[in-house]
């Protein structure tokens, strides 16, 4: 499928938010992360449906989210569409998404987490360039609704680049990204919350798998959680058809003791490092470990759809991430 760049934002630019999956918990971080948006240059306008709230765990019904998504897309005013926060209910909405008007109405459209529900199918069904990074509301640093502090400039910096540049080129890092398989790799981004990902396999919204690299990121896992993961990606053949893999930041990682009180002589669970390397025996793709991007870190935004190098260069040194393409349009 033809790629499809989105136009680059510029100062001014009115921008869209919405809540495709959790309702808003968190006003006051809402209109902190609006006027953040709004100290950036850009005019934020509020769906008409993102602070209803179904069921206790959704911000609308599934037609009520639908609408605002669809209603942002067909709104010439609006530039990019921002989601307030991620979720668990994003899976609804799949069936119910006209990817005509999407390929007709192209633009930037962000957020993760559950958000990667919707921004790894936009990429496969109309070919349109999505963005992996921050949301609006949240309660987390890697959410735009947080104090400000030295991640969230670096978070802040690289959301910028990335919706009104979009140029190639290396990206920065905040922390040291260390290598976990060496080797380079050039290929398309896609990724996101590995959850979320494994939730898709099987299903027409399955990503295209064939030639990518794939980044991953979750939390509030048990290792026994990660590693299961990791082999229903391996026994759907996806480590046979990426070239690399970017793994970002696993936060707040459970103990397994915790899960199994009463449990006697459980032996200590392995390195989260280990798990990928065991689940991927056999693959000789570069893997980059520790990348800026997960839950409660500085988030660095990744263009999913985007050609990219993946630079390991020995095992347990630095890597690189690099653009290989402008993926904004004028």
């Amino acid at each position: 499928m033809e790629t499809l760049k989105p136009k680059k934002l510029k100062t001014g630019d009115i921008v869209g938010v919405i809540s495709p999956s959790l309702p808003v918990f968190w006003k006051k971080n809402l209109t902190r992360g609006m006027k953040n948006l709004e100290s950036l240059g850009f005019k934020p306008k509020l769906g008409a449906k993102a602070l209803e709230v179904h069921g206790g765990y959704q911000a609308g019904t599934k037609d009520d989210r639908l609408s605002d998504f669809h209603a942002m897309f067909l709104d010439d005013e609006v530039e990019a569409i921002f989601c307030a926060g991620g979720g668990y209910s994003c899976i609804q909405m799949l069936q119910g998404i006209d990817w005509d008007l999407i390929e007709k109405h192209p633009k930037i459209f962000i957020g993760y987490s559950d958000i990667s529900t919707l921004l790894n199918p936009i990429n496969k069904k109309t070919g349109l360039i999505t963005f992996h990074g921050p949301t609006v509301e949240g309660g987390l640093s890697s959410d735009l609704g947080m104090p400000l502090s030295k991640g969230k400039k670096f978070m802040i910096k690289s959301m910028k680049n990335a919706l009104m540049k979009g140029e190639k080129g290396s990206l920065p890092s905040f922390t040291e990204w260390k290598v976990l398989r060496q080797g380079r790799a050039e290929g398309q981004l896609v990724g996101g919350n590995l959850d979320v990902l494994t939730s898709l396999l099987g299903s027409p919204y399955e990503p295209e798998w064939d030639g990518k690299i794939l980044f991953w990121e979750d939390t509030g896992l048990t290792i026994e959680d990660l590693d299961n993961f990791l082999w229903r990606l391996r026994i759907s053949k996806v480590f046979k058809k990426i070239e690399g893999m970017i793994v970002g930041r696993i936060t707040e990682l459970n103990s397994i003791d915790d899960e199994t009180e009463g449990w006697a002589n459980l032996d200590k669970a392995p390195l989260i490092e280990d798990v990928i390397l065991q689940a991927t025996e056999g693959y000789n793709f570069p893997i980059l470990y520790g990348a800026d991007f997960g839950h409660n870190v500085p988030l660095m935004t990744l263009p999913i759809g985007a050609k990219a190098l993946l630079d390991c260069p020995k095992l347990g040194r630095v890597g690189k991430i690099s653009i290989l393409e402008k993926y904004l349009s004028d």
